[in-house]
This record gives C-alpha cells, structure tokens and sequence, in this order.
C-alpha cells in the first residue's frame, strides 16, 4: 500500500528543505545548483554557445547538472524529513557530487582559456560554483560531525 510521504517539519523550512515553484520539496543546496544550472543553460543557450553538443561548455553545463543530480540523492530524504541514512552514506553521496561539481569547474576553465564564453558570463559561474562548492564542504563537515558523535 502505498502511504504519502511525510510531510517536512517546518522547524526545519530553508534549513533542510524549501518548496519549489512546482510545490515539491527539496534540500535548498540541491535546489540552489539545479535553479543555478538551468539559469546558465539558458544562458548559454542565449549566448548560441551550443550547450548541448560536445565540448568544454557543454562538460561544464552537463556536469553541473550531474551534481544537482548527485546532491538530489544525497540530500533528499533529508529534505522530506527522513533523516534515515547513516551520516557516512550522506558523505559518499557529497563526495560523487563535489567530483562532478570539479568537473564543472573544469569545463568551465577550459572554455574561459578557450574565450569560449563571455567573461561576465564565466565570473558569475565561477563565483557560483565556489560557493555551491563551499555549501557542499560545509555539510560535509556537518554529516562527519555526526559520524564522530554517533560513534562516542
């Protein structure tokens, strides 16, 4: 039978979750790279920098999309307020995300040497992805804080 998931605590509202455009629920990190990633898509898009074909902009585009992807799995049961999984596991899941967050960072680099997008268009991406990067570090830190208590 299936039960509706629960329902978050709204203690934790923008801490642990927000609620999309679309009414679901999401960790704000998650929802914060995957709104960021698509605002750069578009961008690109805008741009006729062909996001989608093969190449330095299209790695750092599909990437970013695979973090938010990434952190979806880590942070997401969290966000519905099902605190279930061992901090450890949430640490893995963090760690896939920030490899393919560095990725991004990469692509984006190989297309700035390359002048292959706008330089305001790269700062602003730059700047986004270090502090996405910075969220991400920061919760880890949280969920090994976590692990140590559990284990004294």
């Amino acid at each position: 039978m299936n039960e509706p998931e629960p329902e978050p605590d709204p203690a934790r509202e923008g801490i642990d979750w927000v609620r999309t455009e679309s009414g679901d629920v999401a960790h704000p990190l998650q929802h914060r790279c995957f709104e960021s990633m698509m605002k750069f898509w578009k961008q690109t898009k805008d741009e006729e920098l062909n996001p989608d074909a093969e190449g330095p902009v299209a790695d750092f585009i599909f990437e970013w999309q695979t973090t938010s992807a990434k952190l979806a799995g880590a942070l997401g049961g969290i966000s519905r307020g099902m605190d279930y999984a061992d901090p450890s596991f949430t640490v893995a899941y963090l760690k896939r995300a920030l490899d393919h967050l560095h990725k991004s960072q990469a692509g984006l680099e190989t297309a700035a040497e390359k002048k292959l997008m706008p330089e305001a268009l790269i700062a602003e991406a730059r700047k986004e992805l270090f502090e996405i990067r910075e969220e991400v570090l920061t919760l880890m830190d949280k969920y090994r804080g976590r692990r140590r208590a559990e284990d004294s």
